[in-house]
């Protein structure tokens, strides 16, 4: 019994007490999941070309994760998948992202060129004065007045 993984055309030798994605992991296919196959992230979604009858139907983890896309699109959690007979897989979803995306560090974003437009701000220490308050001249209390028409206001 083999599991075709696609688009590289490389074949596995099925062990049904096995998942998908640990299959994949020993024969050195990339396939992301961040939870490392306790299925609560999704990122290991694959799908099955051929072969769907040869293996068992998602339980109800898989299905709440995934949701109605698996009866649209038959794809599954790798994670969750064993086989017990032949089946074809794609991973293209996963080579695609993979390429896609270039690690990025936090925060950080390369210089532009200067006079494209855009502004730069400058990181520096804000440093305030002391403010010293002088006292309130004595005297009569200011009455209350309506600062708009400097008339008395009515209680």
């Amino acid at each position: 019994m083999k599991m075709k993984v696609l688009p590289q055309n490389i074949e596995i030798e099925i062990d049904p007490n096995k998942s998908v994605l640990q299959l994949c992991h020993e024969n050195n296919i990339d396939v992301k999941s961040i939870c490392h196959g306790v299925p609560s992230c999704a990122e290991c979604r694959i799908k099955i070309k051929e072969g769907e009858h040869n293996v068992l139907p998602p339980s109800k983890a898989e299905i709440n994760l995934i949701g109605s896309s698996y009866y649209i699109d038959q794809r599954r959690l790798a994670c969750q998948l064993r086989c017990f007979g032949p089946i074809t897989i794609d991973v293209t979803e996963h080579l695609e992202r993979e390429a896609s995306q270039s690690k990025k560090l936090r925060g950080f974003r390369p210089q532009q060129q200067k006079g494209t437009g855009s502004s730069h701000a400058v990181q520096d220490i804000l440093v305030l004065n002391e403010v010293t308050h002088a006292p309130k001249p004595a005297g009569p209390k200011p009455q209350n007045k309506n600062p708009r028409t400097n008339e008395k206001l009515k209680k």
